[in-house]
């Protein structure tokens, strides 16, 4: 099976640029995003909206509950299912979002591991980073190693591993290491200057704030998803603590573009590594196009 991958830093144009691929090569398209999947949280996830939508229907875009628990090993089962429903069609699957681990384990094959233990997860978060990381240096060294400073996520995730199974999540890594990928795929992020991508992330959250992102964060607390995983995403956490009296607004929307900015940093940190990433230009669409052409030919 073939898939085309559209992936690399937030802000960059994936999904203008999807479209036209769509187009072009009789695609159709299904999110990789991690936090697109979930219903209600849209402009602060960016989604297309409707008008897109409507005309190039998206698979795995806003279809779980905001409160259902959701991981990486559900999403590679439904991403399966929909890549197979595509090729049936006798159209070509394209994959489009910037979630790198949801990529990989698509891609390789996931660590079978069990359902995470929330009381372990939700303890551990309630240590700082430093505290998390000795723990992590003492118990699994292979993993505190690869796992980059801050990234509170991946440390509670691997300390989480140890406490609920009594393995190492590196050992397991090992173990797992598919060589070969489970799919034909060619994969392209775009490239751009990164001072750019900032200025481009900056305006693009003022703009959510003029789409009504306060608005939508407030509706969804009264909705009763304040404590559900999608709110701890960057956006909804500071209007949450702007709602909450915590900070003003114009602290809200600084802390939304620095910590987007991070974000986009970690994202290009991660696909920098990748050897497997084509790296395109938008605006030379001969030369993109010719790699689209050339693998699906093949």
């Amino acid at each position: 099976m073939k898939l085309l991958i559209l992936t690399g830093p937030t802000a960059t144009g994936k999904s203008k640029l999807s479209l036209e691929i769509a187009d072009k090569f009789n695609c159709e398209i299904v999110n990789i995003d991690s936090m697109q999947v979930y219903k209600y949280f849209d402009i602060g996830t960016d989604k297309p909206d409707s008008s897109i939508t409507d005309e190039y229907p998206h698979h795995l875009l806003s279809y779980v509950e905001p409160n259902q628990y959701f991981d990486v090993k559900k999403y590679i089962s439904d991403a399966e299912k929909i890549i197979s429903e595509i090729y049936e069609k006798g159209k070509v699957p394209l994959l489009v979002g910037g979630t790198g681990l949801y990529i990989k384990c698509l891609l390789y094959g996931i660590i079978d591991e069990p359902r995470e233990n929330e009381n372990i997860k939700n303890k551990l978060k309630n240590h700082d980073y430093n505290y998390l990381s000795t723990k992590l240096k003492i118990i699994d060294f292979e993993s505190y190693k690869k796992i980059n400073k801050n990234d509170k996520y991946r440390t509670v995730r691997a300390l989480s591993y140890f406490y609920n199974t009594g393995s190492l999540i590196s050992e397991q890594r090992k173990k797992h290491c598919f060589k070969n990928p489970l799919y034909n795929y060619l994969k392209l992020a775009i490239n751009f200057n990164r001072e750019a991508l900032y200025e481009k992330i900056n305006i693009r959250v003022d703009r959510m704030i003029e789409k009504g992102l306060i608005e939508e964060t407030e509706t969804l607390i009264d909705k009763g998803y304040d404590n559900t995983r999608p709110m701890n995403g960057i956006g909804y956490k500071e209007i949450k603590s702007l709602l909450s009296g915590k900070i003003p607004k114009d602290r809200a929307i600084e802390l939304i573009k620095q910590n987007s900015r991070k974000y986009a940093k970690r994202q290009i940190t991660w696909f920098r590594k990748e050897t497997d990433i084509n790296w395109i230009d938008l605006l030379n669409r001969e030369k993109w196009r010719s790699l689209i052409e050339k693998f699906l030919e093949q």
